[in-house]
């Protein structure tokens, strides 16, 4: 039997941060950490994506851009932090592509292995030429199918 696909919701200020992002970064890549929560609505795992977070990589070119783990536990503590909501944690990571391609094999297996790591499906999102996202996830190592749902009101 196939998992049921995952609802995944962009709600609150992410769009805005992921397009305000990758064209600040242009021509270069960016990305960073997807911030949000789970939920299990009638037994469908669902994400809900809050906001963005850029993780800056000084080495980024248009192509490239690697999540470097030590400057991701710094942005994501501060983040928390400064957020202050009480459901928000990690529940994946974003990168830009400055050019209209999707998931690359690279990013499909770097989702996959960082899926190994939580109990909870892990999003990645491309930003795309004209704010297009495009959405993957993973869950206990194995590729999972998504389905956005429309934004009904920030939580």
């Amino acid at each position: 039997m196939t998992a049921a696909p995952i609802e995944v919701l962009l709600s609150g200020p992410v769009l805005a941060e992921l397009s305000s992002a990758a064209r600040a970064a242009l021509p270069n890549e960016t990305g960073g950490l997807l911030l949000g929560w789970w939920d299990t609505l009638d037994a469908v795992d669902a994400v809900i994506v809050r906001h963005a977070i850029e993780v800056p990589d000084s080495w980024a070119t248009p192509v490239n851009w690697v999540r470097r783990p030590r400057a991701a536990r710094t942005a994501l503590s501060r983040a928390l932090t400064a957020l202050k909501h009480p459901l928000l944690g990690y529940v994946g990571d974003w990168h830009s592509h400055p050019e209209s391609c999707t998931a690359s094999g690279q990013d499909q297996a770097s989702l996959l292995r960082t899926s190994r790591q939580y109990e909870h499906p892990v999003l990645l999102l491309i930003h795309l030429p004209g704010d297009v996202i495009d959405i993957a996830a993973g869950h206990a190592g194995q590729p999972r199918s998504t389905v956005r749902r429309q934004d009904e009101g920030a939580a």
